[in-house]
């Protein structure tokens, strides 16, 4: 009875659903923390140099692995998936990250994680329009509190202008560029190593940035000093395992589960922005983040 039992314990254990859910749930704590160090390094580079610069380092420290490890699986994406690949990167890592940054410039990193976590939504309703998933009358309720509570974070800033609302615009197009991403790359991650489609997309990021740089990046970056280079290994290695049980994760879970789990991130870096940033907290700016966080709570209610 006992040898039963411990059998499927392990057996339960080796369940790579549980180990895809366990994995996503370290990741959005990880990547809760990134805007502070993103803040933080966007002192001394520019949004583009910034992105620039965490496609480039962890592409090619994915790179090397692969080129060890993977090199067949590497030849295998280019020659049948490179046109789908590309679309994935321009429509993934590549715009969200530029958004982002630019985003952040003049937005707390609270309120720009929730606006991130909504991804969820434009998620399900994306799949439910090529067919991914199916419509549930009870998600509309779901999508209205999310609503609901944008507006109360928005209506919490005490001053309004154009910077402003171009950069809420900019996080705005982050979670929509996601959702894009999510429902473009499920059918890939299935035929090739997320492995090896993060360190191609990485690297491929890098290089259409490449042509923008500023002509003095090279010397900015070299004289970064010893705080900013952690900060920047911080946001490498977050992008680096964070991407990586992403794309795994899409193995094994529907869409939707797998957005889901970034509503984990606004908790922590509005904690996080209060705490190291001595970002502003008012209590209509938690009442609105709760409702968005209960909206995609409930328009995330797993399948049966």
């Amino acid at each position: 009875m006992n040898m039963t039992k411990r059998f499927q314990s392990e057996k339960q254990f080796a369940n790579p659903v549980a180990g895809a859910y366990l994995g996503l749930i370290i990741t959005m704590i990880v990547w809760g923390f990134v805007p502070v160090f993103l803040k933080k390094l966007l002192a001394v580079l520019t949004p583009v140099e910034l992105s620039f610069t965490r496609f480039l380092l962890s592409g090619l420290a994915l790179l090397l692995w692969v080129l060890l490890r993977q090199r067949l699986a590497l030849v295998r994406i280019l020659q049948q998936d490179l046109k789908l690949l590309l679309w994935c990167t321009l429509f993934g890592p590549l715009a969200a990250m530029v958004c982002f940054n630019f985003g952040i410039l003049h937005v707390t990193i609270g309120t720009a994680a929730m606006f991130a976590a909504i991804e969820p939504l434009f998620t399900y309703l994306l799949a439910v329009l090529v067919g991914q998933e199916t419509w549930r009358a009870n998600r509309l309720l779901s999508i209205v509190l999310a609503l609901m509570g944008i507006v109360l974070v928005i209506l919490a800033r005490e001053t309004f202008g154009v910077t402003y609302w171009v950069s809420l615009l900019l996080v705005l197009l982050t979670p929509i560029i996601w959702a894009v991403n999510n429902i473009i790359t499920k059918d890939i991650v299935k035929r090739h190593s997320p492995i090896v489609m993060i360190a191609a997309s990485f690297v491929l990021s890098s290089l259409f940035l490449a042509p923008v740089l500023s002509p003095n990046y090279m010397q900015t970056v070299l004289h970064m000093g010893l705080s900013m280079w952690l900060a920047l290994i911080y946001c490498i290695l977050s992008t680096i395992f964070g991407f990586s049980i992403w794309y795994w994760s899409l193995r094994h879970l529907p869409p939707s589960s797998v957005a889901v789990s970034m509503y984990l991130i606004p908790v922590i870096s509005v904690g996080a922005g209060r705490v190291f940033l001595s970002e502003p907290l008012s209590l209509l700016k938690v009442s609105g983040i709760a409702t968005v966080m209960l909206g995609l709570y409930l328009v995330n209610v797993r399948y049966k």
